[in-house]
């Protein structure tokens, strides 16, 4: 088959999810969310206990939790990306132990081992009951709660925190998130050949709801600090989307943009020249220290 007729093709696919609510549906949850139940083998062991939370409906989700080395001083509950499971995401965090901070990482319903179907109501959901679950445990101080998220996670982190307020939330960390579910649908159907990318950029929202996109949210999260985290080379969520949500936000806010960066690199390629600087926000935080806030570069 050649490109023109590929086009085409792709062109009437997507003109008939239009035309089809329900599919079309179908069509925005593939683009968000696509979970592997294939648990990935780790470069490096990481001591964790395998724990298991109920959602609200039943639903049976599947998580690790690292505890931190001698006392902890807070717990992150962490949020992954929208691919793999949390086999792929853990090496991102699994160096925050060392640190003093418990991590509790966790599958979205539909991943990995995690039951159910992921949504976009579901997944937030799924992020507050892995919330509570950790707030509830013996081993955990609920008063000293971090999120961090990540790509997906950190728009999902962002909403949570900003849609009610949670209880022992002393700081959120949002690292390469997208402003809305429009704008980079939007901004992918741009890299498609003209005339195939305008029909679709201007029917960007008949094609996905805007329904809890960070930007909504981003102003609602303070007096909670808040820590974007973005890299000026991410072809997957541009740095745009992070200033935006910066520019949305309430004081205290930071903003860090890591040179070099591609997508979700700040805390694997350049955690070296991040972690001291991530370790002091985090400690200043959770024990309501004076947050230097601005945008910074890397």
């Amino acid at each position: 088959m050649n490109r023109k007729a590929l086009y085409v093709l792709v062109a009437l696919g997507l003109i008939g999810c239009l035309s089809l609510p329900l599919f079309f549906s179908g069509c925005a949850d593939r683009f968000f969310y696509q979970p592997d139940g294939v648990e990935q083998p780790l470069a490096h062991p990481i001591a964790h206990q395998v724990v298991t939370m109920r959602a609200a409906d039943g639903a049976r989700l599947n998580g690790w939790f690292l505890h931190a080395s001698g006392t902890a001083k807070a717990t992150i509950v962490f949020l992954h990306g929208n691919t793999g499971n949390l086999t792929v995401h853990v090496p991102f965090v699994a160096w925050l132990p060392a640190a003093g901070y418990n991590v509790l990482a966790f599958d979205y319903r539909g991943y990995g081992r995690s039951e159910g179907k992921p949504s976009r109501q579901h997944v937030i959901e799924d992020a507050r009951t892995a919330y509570f679950y950790a707030r509830s445990r013996k081993d955990v101080d609920p008063e000293r709660m971090i999120l961090l998220g990540q790509s997906l996670g950190a728009a999902n982190a962002i909403a949570l925190a900003g849609l009610a307020p949670l209880p022992g939330l002393r700081a959120v960390v949002a690292d390469s998130a997208f402003a809305s579910y429009e704008r980079i649908v939007g901004e992918k159907f741009l890299g498609l050949p003209y005339g195939v990318n305008r029909v679709l950029y201007s029917a960007r929202g008949m094609l996905v709801s805007d329904e809890l996109s960070p930007e909504q949210f981003v102003g609602k999260i303070a007096p909670v600090p808040l820590l974007l985290i973005a890299g000026d080379a991410d072809d997957v969520v541009p740095a745009s989307h992070s200033v935006l949500l910066y520019a949305r936000a309430h004081d205290p806010k930071v903003l860090w943009i890591v040179h070099g960066a591609r997508h979700i690199e700040a805390l694997i390629r350049f955690r070296a020249r991040l972690e001291p600087a991530l370790v002091s926000f985090l400690d200043a935080a959770v024990n309501g220290g004076a947050i230097s806030g601005g945008k910074v570069e890397w």
